[in-house]
């Protein structure tokens, strides 16, 4: 699934246009990004507060198998490097 800081009607959008086959979410809150860890945020400002561009892989358990943060939302991680990690998972 993804997870976005977008309102539904604008994930519904950004899921069609893309041709996404898996569900966007939205997080307008921004608590399941903060609490992974995955909000940019400003002491100083309340209204700075982005979401940061992350993968995570996430067990049938639970548990967070595989977790990258990236610095820019421009970057992304290969679909090889996501592949591989999803091998690892326990069968």
């Amino acid at each position: 699934m993804g997870i976005s800081t977008d309102f539904v009607p604008a994930n519904q959008a950004w899921s069609e246009k893309l041709g996404l086959t898996f569900p966007l979410i939205s997080d307008l809150s921004r608590t399941t990004l903060e609490a992974y860890g995955f909000l940019d945020s400003d002491p100083k400002s309340r209204l700075y507060r982005y979401s940061k561009r992350a993968y995570v892989i996430i067990d049938k358990t639970g548990t967070v198998r595989y977790r990258k943060v990236l610095d820019s939302p421009k970057d992304l991680v290969t679909d090889d490097e996501l592949l591989a990690q999803l091998d690892k998972l326990p069968k």
